[in-house]
């Protein structure tokens, strides 16, 4: 869970999941894969599987942690 995020709309964002099932011709040329590359290659927690998609049972309850209200994106 980001610890703030520069989205005008929102205070933090959480991504419980990573990567992606391609289901549309649209997905051929899609940026997010790209990057889940990149952060693969890069060591980045969360991207050992590259672009599959891959639930991350650690983050679940990350909000639940949280003591004040918040917009979470």
């Amino acid at each position: 869970m980001a610890t703030q995020s520069t989205i005008e709309w929102t205070e933090l964002t959480w991504n419980p999941t990573t990567g992606c099932t391609k289901v549309s011709p649209g997905c051929k040329n899609c940026y997010a894969e790209v990057m889940a590359r990149r952060l693969e290659a890069m060591g980045t927690p969360g991207y050992e599987q590259g672009f599959k998609l891959s639930c991350h049972e650690s983050r679940l309850r990350q909000p639940m942690n949280r003591k004040n209200p918040l917009f979470i994106l």
